[in-house]
C-alpha cells in the first residue's frame, strides 16, 4: 500500500486519436453521463451499455509483447 493509503489498480494511456474517438462516441456509450472503459492486455475498450464493446486503442505495446520484425 502506498504511504497515502492509495493503491494504483491500473494505468490507462491515451493518444490524441483515442481521446478523439472517446469524444465522438461519448454520448452513445454514456450511462448517466459516465462512460466505462475496460483495460485489458489487448488495449482499452469502450463498454457498450446495450452489450458488447468497441476497441478504443492501445497507446503502446506492453514490454512483454512479442516483437515482430518486418523486412
Amino acid at each position: 500500500m502506498a504511504k497515502d493509503g492509495v493503491q494504483v489498480r491500473a494505468v490507462a494511456e491515451f493518444t490524441p486519436d483515442m481521446v478523439d474517438t472517446l469524444r465522438e462516441y461519448f454520448h452513445s456509450y454514456a450511462v448517466e453521463g459516465v462512460v466505462s472503459i475496460e483495460v485489458s492486455t489487448h488495449g482499452l475498450w469502450l463498454v457498450n451499455p446495450i452489450g458488447g464493446r468497441q476497441f478504443l486503442g492501445l497507446a503502446r505495446l506492453p514490454d512483454n509483447a512479442p516483437k515482430v520484425l518486418i523486412n
